[in-house]
């Protein structure tokens, strides 16, 4: 069970901006156009400066410069930008410090970022009409680690957490040796507190065990978890993590052929 402070923090998190509330009421709209979506993403400076600065990035190789936001919903889709203003504003409320898991927060972005790509790929192959949730459910699954973070730092536990990280320890057996829950319950607690679907929630908290999934969630929380093992904050995309990825989609009984041509198509991109 979550350690007290753990549940404590999750419960007094802030409640979302008025961005994301704005963005999903506007969302649930079968009507709803672009320059409506970039009026509200517009209210948020700061989501806007990184919205741009990530869309103008090697990350996602674009042609053309991407300057506005109503030019970055026209060409990747109101869906696609949605899900990224909802993961930028998450990651800027809670201004994120994830140096107990040796990173900073563009490298943690970066992380989040490949994991949601390589699920929707891979979901292509697994099932194709589950790829626009997945998405979203990829982009978030991490989260849990910005509050793990802060309680270990808090606590003064951040170096000796971080150590046992970089001597290659399981990440999950060590944040439940060290806050007694995983980054996906943490995760799960969040959204929750947020009053996200609870089926997202409960989503990511299967990832944990995809096999204890119930039947229909099963596959998308063994794509969340295999995801999180190819694209982990520790060594992303290495040799080892692809195997292990490989692995464990054997396990699962899913296409192990579209994970790997995915893997091997992000690990020349996160490279680059």
């Amino acid at each position: 069970m979550m350690n007290s402070q753990l549940v404590q923090r999750i419960s007094s998190l802030p409640p979302l901006p008025q961005t994301v509330t704005e963005i999903e009421k506007a969302y649930s709209d079968p009507n709803v156009d672009v320059k409506t979506v970039a009026s509200i993403v517009e209210q948020d400076p700061m989501v806007v400066a990184d919205l741009l600065k990530l869309l103008n990035s090697a990350f996602y190789g674009l042609r053309k410069e991407i300057t506005s936001v109503e030019q970055a919903v026209a060409l990747l889709g109101m869906k696609s930008v949605k899900d990224l203003v909802i993961n930028l504003s998450v990651r800027n409320m809670l201004r994120a410090n994830l140096s107990p898991y040796g990173l900073n927060s563009e490298e943690f972005a970066k992380v989040s970022q490949f994991q949601s790509m390589l699920a929707q790929q891979w979901m292509k192959a697994v099932n194709p009409a589950k790829v626009e949730r997945i998405r979203l459910l990829a982009l978030l699954q991490e989260i849990g680690k910005i509050v793990i973070s802060d309680e270990l730092l808090r606590e003064g536990e951040d170096s000796t957490f971080r150590a046992e990280l970089e001597a290659g320890w399981d990440i999950r057996e060590t944040e439940r040796n060290y806050i007694d829950a995983t980054t996906a319950e943490v995760s799960a607690a969040m959204l929750r507190h947020w009053e996200f679907a609870p089926s997202m929630a409960d989503l990511i908290q299967w990832a944990d065990m995809p096999n204890q999934a119930d039947g229909d969630a099963k596959e998308e929380a063994w794509v969340l978890r295999i995801a999180s093992e190819a694209v982990s904050v520790r060594a992303p995309l290495s040799e080892k993590n692809k195997k292990r990825a490989i692995n464990l989609a054997l396990k699962a009984g899913l296409p192990e052929e579209p994970l790997q041509e995915a893997m091997e198509d992000l690990t020349e991109r996160w490279n680059t």
